[in-house]
């Protein structure tokens, strides 16, 4: 068989004088910075919702989540919750062991203060008072997905 080369429209020299005339754009360091830490961290396979990212939807009066990662195969999800001062998060049951971190705050459940740094864990057919947060907190709670605990009767 004869060997076929195909012939390139550009002549070598001169493709590479082109190669070296582009120029990269001129980007603000802090933007130059967060595209570099996407880019390695989409590369390593990494999930990540930075602290601004993300979304922050109101579940009830006082209360809002931000879903961090959903599993929807082993039914649970990690979400943050930010209750305002006064907010009541109401009486439920948990089909799955709950796991929360107070990051901010603090909480209040059954007369006892939880502040940050502590770690609660109510197993899997525990039953939770209404749990209050007098001065607002930030929780980290890992748990049975939101739509199970509305869709349980």
């Amino acid at each position: 068989m004869a060997d076929i080369q195909e012939e390139s429209a550009l002549e070598p020299e001169v493709a590479g004088l082109l190669g070296s005339a582009l120029e990269a754009p001129r980007l603000a360091a802090p933007l130059r910075e967060r595209l570099r830490e996407r880019v390695l961290e989409r590369a390593a396979g990494i999930h990540v919702v930075r602290a601004e990212g993300g979304t922050w939807v109101t579940l009830m009066p006082g209360i809002s989540i931000k879903r961090l990662h959903q599993d929807l195969e082993g039914g649970s999800e990690t979400n943050l919750w930010r209750l305002s001062a006064g907010a009541i998060i109401p009486e439920h049951d948990h089909r799955a062991d709950e796991e929360c971190l107070v990051v901010e705050g603090s909480i209040v459940q059954g007369g006892v203060e939880y502040r940050a740094g502590d770690y609660l864990l109510a197993p899997a057919g525990s039953h939770h008072v209404p749990l209050r947060s007098p001065h607002g907190a930030l929780l980290l709670i890992r748990s049975q997905t939101l739509r199970s605990y509305f869709s349980a009767t």
